[in-house]
């Protein structure tokens, strides 16, 4: 990105808005990951297996609350990863209306793979910013999301 001001100092359009940036950030946050961890496991295959390995075995509807994603795309998502053996799903014994899901031995194993990977994507997206620089991106971000889940409830 080229450094764009107008005559009176300001950016122009459409580099002044915060969803633009947003949206040029995921473009480079999803060409390096293909670049370094995978074009098989998408970032957001990875959160649910790191979900699952930290929390166990959750429910469906646990599992979209935990990485924020709607029902359908998260049962796309865990048919996908159940055929590539990833993760196993089965009824509840208490509740037969339940769906659960765990991580397999397999997907584990890709977990643990793909952790150095996911750091080097982290180093590639964040190594410029110095440690406070970094925090305080992450914490802006954390405190955008934030105000748009209380004000989605």
């Amino acid at each position: 990105m080229t450094d764009v001001v107008t005559d009176d100092g300001a950016e122009p359009e459409p580099y002044r808005h915060t969803g633009y940036l947003l949206r040029r950030a995921q473009q480079l946050h999803v060409a390096t990951w293909a670049r370094i961890v995978s074009t098989d496991i998408s970032t957001v295959q990875y959160s649910i297996l790191v979900v699952l390995d930290r929390a166990g075995e959750l429910s469906q509807r646990e599992l979209c609350d935990e990485v924020d994603l709607d029902r359908s795309t998260m049962a796309d998502l865990v048919a996908r990863m159940e055929r590539h053996g990833l993760i196993a799903r089965r009824r509840d014994p208490a509740d037969a209306r339940r769906k659960t899901v765990a991580l397999t031995d397999h997907g584990l194993a890709e977990r643990m793979r793909l952790q150095p990977l996911v750091d080097q994507v982290e180093d590639a997206l964040t190594g410029a910013f110095k440690g406070p620089a970094r925090d305080c991106l992450r914490d802006t971000l954390r405190m955008m999301l934030a105000q748009q889940d209380s004000a989605a409830r």
